[in-house]
Protein backbone atom coordinates (compact mmCIF):
# COMPACT_ATOMS: atom_id res chain seq x y z
CA UNK A 1 0.00 0.00 0.00
CA UNK A 2 0.93 3.23 -0.69
CA UNK A 3 2.71 5.27 2.31
CA UNK A 4 2.91 9.03 2.28
CA UNK A 5 5.86 10.61 4.32
CA UNK A 6 6.54 14.10 6.38
CA UNK A 7 9.19 16.07 4.51
CA UNK A 8 11.14 17.60 6.97
CA UNK A 9 14.73 19.20 6.31
CA UNK A 10 15.02 18.38 2.78
CA UNK A 11 13.82 14.35 3.56
CA UNK A 12 11.28 12.31 3.84
CA UNK A 13 10.89 11.22 7.11
CA UNK A 14 9.06 8.44 8.71
CA UNK A 15 7.28 7.46 12.07
CA UNK A 16 6.19 4.97 14.26
CA UNK A 17 2.52 5.86 14.14
CA UNK A 18 0.16 5.35 11.01
CA UNK A 19 -2.74 7.52 9.67
CA UNK A 20 -5.05 5.72 7.31
CA UNK A 21 -6.57 8.08 3.77
CA UNK A 22 -10.08 6.91 2.54
CA UNK A 23 -10.96 7.62 -1.00
CA UNK A 24 -13.90 10.15 -0.68
CA UNK A 25 -15.37 8.61 -4.21
CA UNK A 26 -15.25 4.88 -2.74
CA UNK A 27 -14.77 4.99 1.01
CA UNK A 28 -12.12 2.78 0.57
CA UNK A 29 -8.61 2.89 2.29
CA UNK A 30 -6.50 3.95 -0.91
CA UNK A 31 -3.51 4.63 1.40
CA UNK A 32 -1.27 5.32 4.76
CA UNK A 33 0.79 8.32 6.29
CA UNK A 34 3.37 8.76 8.99
CA UNK A 35 1.70 10.80 11.56
CA UNK A 36 4.37 12.76 12.29
CA UNK A 37 5.04 12.68 16.07
CA UNK A 38 5.11 16.04 18.56
CA UNK A 39 8.96 15.50 18.37
CA UNK A 40 9.39 15.70 14.88
CA UNK A 41 7.52 19.03 14.90
CA UNK A 42 10.17 20.53 16.80
CA UNK A 43 12.97 19.09 14.39
CA UNK A 44 10.81 21.12 11.36
CA UNK A 45 10.97 23.94 13.17
CA UNK A 46 14.59 23.90 14.27
CA UNK A 47 15.21 23.18 10.78
CA UNK A 48 13.44 26.04 9.53
CA UNK A 49 14.52 28.38 11.78
CA UNK A 50 18.94 26.79 11.10
CA UNK A 51 17.81 27.60 7.12
CA UNK A 52 17.00 31.03 7.72
CA UNK A 53 20.78 31.38 8.62
CA UNK A 54 21.75 29.12 6.41
CA UNK A 55 22.50 29.41 2.22
CA UNK A 56 18.47 30.76 2.19
CA UNK A 57 20.14 34.11 3.59
CA UNK A 58 22.42 34.70 1.34
CA UNK A 59 19.88 34.13 -1.68
CA UNK A 60 19.16 37.87 -3.28
CA UNK A 61 15.76 38.53 -4.27
CA UNK A 62 16.40 38.09 -8.24
CA UNK A 63 17.29 34.26 -6.95
CA UNK A 64 14.57 34.23 -5.18
CA UNK A 65 12.22 35.04 -8.22
CA UNK A 66 14.67 32.53 -9.94
CA UNK A 67 14.10 29.69 -7.87
CA UNK A 68 10.04 30.59 -7.19
CA UNK A 69 9.88 30.38 -10.98
CA UNK A 70 11.81 27.09 -11.10
CA UNK A 71 9.52 25.63 -8.49
CA UNK A 72 6.41 26.29 -11.00
CA UNK A 73 7.89 25.17 -13.41
CA UNK A 74 8.53 21.77 -11.50
CA UNK A 75 5.02 21.61 -11.16
CA UNK A 76 3.81 21.95 -14.44
CA UNK A 77 6.62 19.36 -15.46
CA UNK A 78 4.81 16.78 -13.67
CA UNK A 79 1.11 18.02 -13.93
CA UNK A 80 -0.20 14.18 -14.52
CA UNK A 81 1.31 13.61 -10.82
CA UNK A 82 0.01 16.50 -9.33
CA UNK A 83 -3.36 15.75 -11.01
CA UNK A 84 -3.56 12.16 -9.71
CA UNK A 85 -2.64 12.93 -6.41
CA UNK A 86 -5.32 16.13 -5.78
CA UNK A 87 -7.91 14.15 -6.99
CA UNK A 88 -7.19 10.76 -5.43
CA UNK A 89 -7.35 13.22 -2.24
CA UNK A 90 -10.57 15.22 -2.92
CA UNK A 91 -11.96 12.72 -5.28
CA UNK A 92 -13.18 16.23 -7.57
CA UNK A 93 -13.04 15.64 -11.21
CA UNK A 94 -10.27 15.73 -13.55
CA UNK A 95 -11.79 18.22 -15.44
CA UNK A 96 -12.03 20.62 -12.56
CA UNK A 97 -8.64 19.64 -10.97
CA UNK A 98 -7.08 20.39 -14.39
CA UNK A 99 -8.27 23.53 -14.97
CA UNK A 100 -8.03 25.28 -11.81
CA UNK A 101 -6.53 23.46 -9.23
CA UNK A 102 -3.00 22.76 -10.46
CA UNK A 103 -2.56 25.34 -13.05
CA UNK A 104 -3.14 28.18 -10.39
CA UNK A 105 -0.69 26.15 -7.43
CA UNK A 106 2.11 26.98 -10.11
CA UNK A 107 1.48 30.47 -11.14
CA UNK A 108 0.82 30.95 -7.26
CA UNK A 109 4.52 30.88 -7.20
CA UNK A 110 5.13 33.36 -10.48
CA UNK A 111 2.44 35.22 -9.53
CA UNK A 112 4.58 36.00 -5.64
CA UNK A 113 7.56 35.76 -7.97
CA UNK A 114 6.51 39.02 -10.11
CA UNK A 115 4.81 40.74 -7.01
CA UNK A 116 7.98 40.82 -5.06
CA UNK A 117 10.21 41.54 -8.12
CA UNK A 118 8.42 44.67 -8.51
CA UNK A 119 7.44 46.09 -5.11
CA UNK A 120 8.63 49.45 -5.28
CA UNK A 121 11.19 50.64 -2.28
CA UNK A 122 10.40 53.95 -0.54
CA UNK A 123 13.12 56.13 0.45
CA UNK A 124 12.38 60.12 1.04
CA UNK A 125 14.40 62.94 2.43
CA UNK A 126 13.76 64.37 5.92
CA UNK A 127 14.41 68.04 7.24
CA UNK A 128 16.47 67.66 10.82
CA UNK A 129 16.89 70.22 13.39
CA UNK A 130 20.61 70.94 12.37
CA UNK A 131 19.83 71.84 8.66
CA UNK A 132 22.00 68.33 7.22
CA UNK A 133 18.62 66.66 6.44
CA UNK A 134 18.16 62.74 6.71
CA UNK A 135 17.59 60.27 3.78
CA UNK A 136 14.85 57.65 4.96
CA UNK A 137 14.22 54.29 3.49
CA UNK A 138 12.60 50.53 3.97
CA UNK A 139 14.46 47.99 4.11
CA UNK A 140 12.59 44.66 3.75
CA UNK A 141 13.38 41.51 6.18
CA UNK A 142 11.94 38.09 6.31
CA UNK A 143 9.67 37.61 9.17
CA UNK A 144 11.21 34.25 10.02
CA UNK A 145 9.07 30.88 10.25
CA UNK A 146 5.82 30.48 9.56
CA UNK A 147 3.37 27.95 9.97
CA UNK A 148 1.15 27.31 7.29
CA UNK A 149 -2.11 25.28 8.22
CA UNK A 150 -4.38 24.66 4.92
CA UNK A 151 -7.50 23.37 3.70
CA UNK A 152 -8.92 20.39 2.83
CA UNK A 153 -11.27 21.71 -0.21
CA UNK A 154 -8.27 23.20 -2.64
CA UNK A 155 -5.42 22.03 -0.91
CA UNK A 156 -2.62 22.76 -3.46
CA UNK A 157 -3.99 26.11 -4.73
CA UNK A 158 -4.54 27.38 -1.20
CA UNK A 159 -1.57 26.10 0.39
CA UNK A 160 0.47 27.32 -2.37
CA UNK A 161 -1.21 30.56 -1.92
CA UNK A 162 0.55 30.56 1.55
CA UNK A 163 3.98 29.20 0.94
CA UNK A 164 4.85 30.91 -1.76
CA UNK A 165 4.72 34.78 -0.95
CA UNK A 166 5.95 33.30 2.23
CA UNK A 167 9.63 32.36 0.22
CA UNK A 168 9.27 35.52 -1.89
CA UNK A 169 9.82 37.38 0.98
CA UNK A 170 12.90 35.58 2.44
CA UNK A 171 10.65 32.87 4.93
CA UNK A 172 11.01 29.18 5.54
CA UNK A 173 7.99 27.75 6.14
CA UNK A 174 6.59 24.51 8.48
CA UNK A 175 3.56 23.41 6.58
CA UNK A 176 0.56 21.40 7.78
CA UNK A 177 -1.90 20.11 5.67
CA UNK A 178 -5.38 19.00 6.10
CA UNK A 179 -5.35 15.18 7.64
CA UNK A 180 -8.23 14.91 4.60
CA UNK A 181 -5.43 15.45 2.13
CA UNK A 182 -1.58 15.24 2.01
CA UNK A 183 -0.31 14.20 -0.84
CA UNK A 184 0.68 17.15 -2.96
CA UNK A 185 1.95 18.93 -0.03
CA UNK A 186 4.59 15.93 0.26
CA UNK A 187 5.14 15.79 -4.13
CA UNK A 188 5.48 19.51 -3.59
CA UNK A 189 8.76 18.71 -1.85
CA UNK A 190 10.31 16.80 -4.45
CA UNK A 191 9.93 19.61 -6.68
CA UNK A 192 11.20 22.05 -4.20
CA UNK A 193 14.54 19.86 -4.03
CA UNK A 194 14.91 19.63 -7.56
CA UNK A 195 14.67 23.47 -8.12
CA UNK A 196 17.50 23.99 -5.89
CA UNK A 197 15.57 25.42 -2.74
CA UNK A 198 18.07 24.79 0.60
CA UNK A 199 17.46 22.10 3.33
CA UNK A 200 14.78 23.59 5.90
CA UNK A 201 13.07 26.29 4.22
CA UNK A 202 10.13 23.62 3.56
CA UNK A 203 9.18 21.18 5.75
CA UNK A 204 5.79 18.92 5.79
CA UNK A 205 4.19 17.68 8.66
CA UNK A 206 1.51 15.12 9.25
CA UNK A 207 -1.55 14.10 10.90
CA UNK A 208 -4.67 15.38 12.56
CA UNK A 209 -5.23 18.97 14.23
CA UNK A 210 -5.80 18.38 17.87
CA UNK A 211 -2.16 16.44 17.97
CA UNK A 212 0.32 17.74 15.06
CA UNK A 213 -1.79 21.16 14.53
CA UNK A 214 -1.39 21.73 18.11
CA UNK A 215 2.07 21.04 18.17
CA UNK A 216 2.94 23.45 15.84
CA UNK A 217 1.10 26.39 16.88
CA UNK A 218 2.20 26.03 20.48
CA UNK A 219 5.93 25.82 19.61
CA UNK A 220 7.85 29.24 20.19
CA UNK A 221 10.10 28.90 17.42
CA UNK A 222 7.36 29.94 14.65
CA UNK A 223 7.37 33.61 13.97
CA UNK A 224 3.82 33.45 12.05
CA UNK A 225 0.46 31.53 11.86
CA UNK A 226 -1.51 31.29 8.75
CA UNK A 227 -4.63 29.38 8.40
CA UNK A 228 -7.30 28.82 6.15
CA UNK A 229 -10.41 26.89 8.08
CA UNK A 230 -13.18 26.97 10.56
CA UNK A 231 -13.93 29.31 12.78
CA UNK A 232 -13.47 27.33 16.16
CA UNK A 233 -10.20 25.91 15.04
CA UNK A 234 -9.26 30.00 14.11
CA UNK A 235 -9.74 30.61 17.20
CA UNK A 236 -7.73 27.99 18.81
CA UNK A 237 -4.77 29.69 16.41
CA UNK A 238 -4.98 33.15 17.40
CA UNK A 239 -5.03 32.27 20.93
CA UNK A 240 -1.94 30.35 20.48
CA UNK A 241 -0.53 33.08 18.38
CA UNK A 242 -1.04 35.79 21.02
CA UNK A 243 1.85 34.26 23.14
CA UNK A 244 4.99 35.86 22.10
CA UNK A 245 2.54 38.24 20.21
CA UNK A 246 2.69 36.42 17.16
CA UNK A 247 0.85 37.56 13.89
CA UNK A 248 -1.20 35.63 12.28
CA UNK A 249 -3.65 35.29 9.23
CA UNK A 250 -6.76 33.36 9.57
CA UNK A 251 -9.51 32.51 6.46
CA UNK A 252 -11.98 31.50 8.40
CA UNK A 253 -15.85 29.98 7.25
CA UNK A 254 -18.54 32.26 6.02
CA UNK A 255 -22.63 32.05 5.40
CA UNK A 256 -22.12 33.63 1.93
CA UNK A 257 -25.77 35.14 0.39
CA UNK A 258 -26.51 35.29 -3.29
CA UNK A 259 -29.89 37.94 -4.00
CA UNK A 260 -31.53 37.89 -7.21
CA UNK A 261 -33.63 40.49 -8.26
CA UNK A 262 -36.51 40.47 -10.56
CA UNK A 263 -35.01 42.27 -13.36
CA UNK A 264 -32.04 40.05 -13.63
CA UNK A 265 -30.80 38.36 -16.58
CA UNK A 266 -32.27 35.45 -15.49
CA UNK A 267 -29.90 32.72 -17.86
CA UNK A 268 -27.00 34.33 -16.43
CA UNK A 269 -28.02 34.51 -12.76
CA UNK A 270 -28.99 30.78 -13.09
CA UNK A 271 -25.24 30.06 -14.85
CA UNK A 272 -23.67 31.97 -11.66
CA UNK A 273 -25.85 30.87 -8.99
CA UNK A 274 -25.07 26.90 -10.22
CA UNK A 275 -21.55 27.74 -9.95
CA UNK A 276 -21.48 29.76 -7.10
CA UNK A 277 -23.60 26.84 -5.31
CA UNK A 278 -22.20 24.05 -6.72
CA UNK A 279 -18.25 24.19 -7.92
CA UNK A 280 -16.15 21.72 -6.09
CA UNK A 281 -19.40 20.03 -4.84
CA UNK A 282 -19.99 23.40 -3.19
CA UNK A 283 -16.76 23.37 -0.89
CA UNK A 284 -15.67 26.48 -1.43
CA UNK A 285 -15.44 29.52 0.76
CA UNK A 286 -16.69 31.84 -1.70
CA UNK A 287 -19.34 29.63 -2.67
CA UNK A 288 -23.47 30.71 -2.36
CA UNK A 289 -25.12 29.31 1.05
CA UNK A 290 -28.04 31.27 1.49
CA UNK A 291 -30.11 32.55 -1.70
CA UNK A 292 -33.00 35.10 -1.51
CA UNK A 293 -34.52 35.56 -4.80
CA UNK A 294 -37.65 38.10 -5.25
CA UNK A 295 -40.88 36.91 -5.12
CA UNK A 296 -42.34 37.61 -8.41
CA UNK A 297 -39.45 35.58 -10.13
CA UNK A 298 -39.33 33.37 -7.43
CA UNK A 299 -40.95 30.33 -8.93
CA UNK A 300 -39.27 30.73 -12.53
CA UNK A 301 -35.93 30.82 -10.73
CA UNK A 302 -36.56 27.63 -7.92
CA UNK A 303 -37.81 25.37 -11.28
CA UNK A 304 -34.88 26.25 -13.04
CA UNK A 305 -31.95 25.88 -10.61
CA UNK A 306 -33.59 22.87 -9.88
CA UNK A 307 -33.15 21.94 -13.45
CA UNK A 308 -29.86 22.90 -13.40
CA UNK A 309 -28.62 21.21 -10.29
CA UNK A 310 -30.50 18.09 -11.49
CA UNK A 311 -28.40 18.20 -14.71
CA UNK A 312 -25.22 17.69 -12.55
CA UNK A 313 -23.16 14.78 -13.47
CA UNK A 314 -22.10 12.65 -10.26
CA UNK A 315 -18.94 10.54 -10.47
CA UNK A 316 -15.39 9.56 -10.69
CA UNK A 317 -12.86 12.02 -10.91
CA UNK A 318 -11.61 10.44 -13.98
CA UNK A 319 -14.64 10.08 -15.95
CA UNK A 320 -14.65 13.25 -18.67
CA UNK A 321 -18.77 13.69 -18.05
CA UNK A 322 -18.16 14.10 -14.32
CA UNK A 323 -18.60 17.61 -13.38
CA UNK A 324 -19.43 17.04 -9.69
CA UNK A 325 -16.97 14.63 -7.05
CA UNK A 326 -18.44 13.18 -3.34
CA UNK A 327 -17.69 15.88 -0.16
CA UNK A 328 -14.29 15.39 1.31
CA UNK A 329 -15.64 12.70 3.79
CA UNK A 330 -18.13 10.54 5.94
CA UNK A 331 -18.40 13.09 8.99
CA UNK A 332 -18.11 16.10 6.54
CA UNK A 333 -21.68 14.83 4.73
CA UNK A 334 -22.95 14.06 7.89
CA UNK A 335 -22.38 17.22 8.78
CA UNK A 336 -24.06 18.85 5.92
Amino acid sequence: MREVKGFINGEYVTSGEFGDIFSPTTGELVCQYHQTSVEQVGEAVDAAKAALKGPWAGFSLQDRVDILYKIADGIDARFDEFLAAECLDTGKPYSLASHIDIPRGAANFKVFADTIKNAADEAFHMPTPDGTGAINYTVRKPKGVIGVIGPWNLPLLLMTWKIAPALACGNTVVVKPSEETQLTSTLLGEVMNDAGVPKGVYNVILGPGREVGEALITNPGLDAITFTGSTPTGERIAKAASVGVRDSSLELGGKNAGIVFADCDMDKAIEGTLRSAFANCGQVCLGTERLYVERSIFDEFVARLKEGAEALKLGKSEDSETNMGPLISKSHREKV
